[in-house]
């Protein structure tokens, strides 16, 4: 649980910087880039919120589901920096349960299916919740 509000502190300052940047800017662009951006990663933390809240009112993660999603985290990072046509340090991935969370900013919608496609493919990844959002 504390894992998930940290998660989701960090997510709300972070956006509240690039939101108040922007803010004082003229462009049009920029604050619909950072509004998305908002939306997107406000509806990564909440799924989740929800998926962590789930698995401890089920009965406590144990450390071996703790490890084997830092396990799957790694390998999905793993495999998306190996992959060509992925610019991965802009895609955050957090695991939860076996779902994946992606979240960032990306070039293309070609690269949001690439990237979801792969992080599908890790083994133990049980589903692959997408947040990705086109950078203008």
């Amino acid at each position: 649980m504390k894992k998930a509000m940290l998660l989701s502190s960090f997510t709300a300052i972070g956006l509240s910087f690039a939101l108040t940047a922007c803010s004082s800017s003229s462009d049009g662009a920029l604050k619909k880039q950072a509004s998305e951006t908002w939306d997107s990663a406000a509806k990564t933390v909440e799924m989740a919120g929800k998926d962590t809240g789930n698995a401890i009112s089920s009965g406590a993660k144990n450390t071996g589901e703790y490890i084997d999603d830092s396990a799957i985290t790694a390998d999905v990072k793993g495999k998306l920096l190996g992959t060509k046509g992925i610019s991965s340090n802009s895609v955050s991935v957090k695991t939860v349960n076996g779902v994946v969370y992606l979240s960032g900013f990306v070039k293309s919608a070609d690269q949001i299916d690439k990237i979801t496609q792969v992080a599908s493919r890790v083994n133990g990844v049980k589903s692959v919740q997408n947040g990705l959002v086109l950078a203008n």
